[in-house]
């Protein structure tokens, strides 16, 4: 997607810097996206702010791991070491680059690399496809959370 029109200039800067090594697509193209997630070897997600995430979901979907930012969502669905890491949480202030966010971001994706292409990222691959990301589960929780209240006509198997 898009993003800071500063931050956009710096990646499309880096692309000309390091021409076939960097590529800045600063356009949303759905498409795009899912080649990429499924084509990649991780999932780089540095969001400072991410109630649910679905990027995440969508790139476990295709056995991406994901190196992510420790914030909202993503805490709940990135396990550290089974479908991916944990980077920690980032500054909130979205027109700095924090010299510490970099260092959190630069060391996770280090230890990433350092375990693809080994028995370990073959499992995590595994451990993100096999995952029930469906909303079976949380819903089946919060109709048993409903009916725990006792409410009249709360009964299972009763419609309104």
């Amino acid at each position: 997607g898009t993003g800071k029109k500063k931050f956009e200039r710096m990646l499309m800067s880096a692309e000309e810097k390091f021409p076939g090594k960097v590529r800045a697509v600063v356009k949303f193209n759905a498409a795009l996206a899912h080649h990429i997630m499924a084509g990649a070897d991780v999932l780089a997600v540095t969001s400072r702010f991410e109630p649910c995430g679905l990027i995440q979901l969508q790139g476990m979907r295709y056995g991406t791991p994901c190196a992510c930012s420790s914030t909202g969502g993503l805490v709940d669905t990135i396990i550290e070491g089974k479908t991916g890491f944990h980077m920690g949480r980032l500054s909130v202030d979205c027109n700095v680059v924090e010299p510490a966010d970099v260092k959190k971001v630069a060391t996770t994706l280090q230890r990433a690399i350092k375990v693809v292409g080994t028995p370990a990222y073959e499992e995590m691959v595994r451990n993100c496809m096999i995952q029930d990301l469906s909303w079976k589960g949380p819903a089946k929780n919060w109709e048993n959370v409903l009916l725990s209240l006792g409410v009249a006509g709360g009964e299972p198997g009763v419609e309104g």
